[in-house]
């Protein structure tokens, strides 16, 4: 039940699953004559927020169902300004980051000290009332860069330095930004365009409401998401420092099973984890692995580019189906004969595409090429590939059967006769007989290196 205060100086709304202490802390706010609506649950606190007005809010990031960081960003994407304190036991940098980047104005570490919790609750409604200035961009002399998305006079452009254009494909752009109070530098993926459907930009939110759910050394970090003034949606990542698979294969063509075997293994780790969790890739291809480069280190692959997963939860919302049958998600080498068919797919789709990103990988050539994209589709449906040493005669030694086998097992046109989960790939993968993982391709990298 919500508790109010007669007196009022500030209305605030607090969000946390710890009855007893948002029963203590209320009191307190109270004390100072704030007016406090006390809430346990985050379905029920968004639903507040959506139809009241309030000065400041207090979310507690960690509870069931929906969290702290989930409502700041429905509030922000939302274009809600209203301040936001966090409440959170947790004490990472990365964790710090993320909320600050959602839009929080300040966050707190608990256990804390109530006074210190009004002194920030005072900051926090000092900085509301003292009308702040149209936001600058940050930086110098980058005023083109900024152009590139009409990011000019943007909050986005002021809560980060837009250093560069990393990429530029399709409906997005891929900036490179530096976080200013962490001296960090991120990613910044934009979609571009007003001639976007709602569907394009409803995709976008999926894929980053998803993947910032996500939390694996082999999959990219994404810390926040949301839409500019401009109707601009917007995902910050992390920006991985090292090559793309695709820019391995284009300076060396092929890479080799010893090479491999510990790449394609990491592949695995990330996505049996994000099945795990429920999400599908849909997109599965070099292009979206790069390998992280650390001094001194292996090279660390990691998955990015969730931008066509689908949250596999039946109890989804109908309005919330972003893949229905009529739409081709994927690219066309990749795709899986039930993607070409427009059918519904699974896990093993991804399979398929790992399938094929494993023997490009080894080979140099995807398993089916073509004149166009539609020819490439069809080969996947109508056509075998060929074994790894048909592509290759010259390496037919250095593949071992069990890796054909396992390969073409994966690229079977019916999804029963593939490895039914990657996990299943995965075991049969580390316990072929294949040769132990080589080092040699860190020197191999040294090229790529940025430091």
């Amino acid at each position: 039940m919500p508790i109010a205060a007669k007196l009022n100086m500030a209305k605030i709304l607090y969000v946390d699953d710890d009855a007893d202490l948002a029963l203590i802390t209320a009191a307190s706010l109270m004390a100072e004559n704030h007016d406090v609506t006390v809430i346990n649950e985050g379905p029920e606190g968004w639903s507040i927020l959506k139809s009241n007005q309030y000065e400041l809010v207090i979310l507690d990031w960690d509870m069931p169902s929906l969290n702290g960081i989930e409502i700041l960003q429905l509030m922000r994407t939302a274009g809600d300004t209203t301040p936001v304190i966090m409440l959170t036991g947790r004490t990472r940098l990365d964790d710090k980051m993320q909320g600050l980047d959602t839009g929080a104005n300040d966050y707190l570490t608990k256990p804390f000290e109530v006074g210190e919790l009004l002194a920030r609750i005072r900051a926090a409604l000092r900085t509301k009332v003292a009308a702040p200035p149209p936001p600058k961009p940050l930086g110098a002399n980058n005023e083109h860069v900024l152009n590139r998305a009409n990011l000019t006079g943007t909050a986005l452009a002021a809560r980060f330095e837009f250093v560069d254009v990393l990429g530029e494909g399709g409906v997005a752009i891929v900036f490179k930004a530096r976080h200013p109070q962490l001296d960090k530098f991120v990613a910044i993926k934009m979609l571009q365009g007003s001639e976007l459907s709602e569907e394009d930009k409803a995709r976008f939110e999926s894929e980053a409401r998803i993947v910032s759910k996500l939390d694996h050394p082999n999959i990219v970090t994404v810390y926040d998401y949301g839409v500019t003034e401009r109707k601009q949606p917007y995902m910050v990542m992390e920006l991985v420092d090292g090559p793309s698979l695709r820019a391995i294969l284009e300076e060396h063509e092929y890479v080799t099973v010893d090479e491999a075997l510990p790449i394609l293994l990491a592949i695995t780790e990330g996505l049996a984890y994000a099945h795990d969790y429920g999400v599908l890739h849909r997109d599965i291809k070099p292009d979206n692995v790069v390998l992280k480069q650390e001094l001194n280190h292996q090279p660390i692959p990691r998955i990015l580019d969730f931008g066509l997963a689908k949250l596999l939860q039946m109890n989804a919302p109908k309005s919330a189906n972003l893949t229905q049958a009529q739409q081709i998600v994927g690219s066309p080498a990749y795709m899986s004969p039930e993607q070409v068919r427009l059918q519904s797919v699974d896990e093993r789709s991804d399979i398929y595409s790992f399938g094929c990103l494993m023997f490009e990988v080894l080979t140099g050539y995807a398993p089916f090429l073509g004149d166009n994209p539609l020819e490439i589709a069809l080969k996947h449906v109508e056509e075998n590939p060929l074994t790894l040493g048909e592509v290759r005669p010259e390496l037919v030694t250095t593949f071992p059967p069990v890796l054909e086998h396992l390969i073409g097992r994966a690229l079977e046109k019916d999804p029963a006769k593939r490895f039914q989960t990657i996990r299943e790939l995965q075991e049969e993968l580390q316990k072929s007989s294949l040769p132990p993982p080589d080092s040699s391709l860190w020197n191999r990298l040294r090229k790529f290196r940025i430091f």
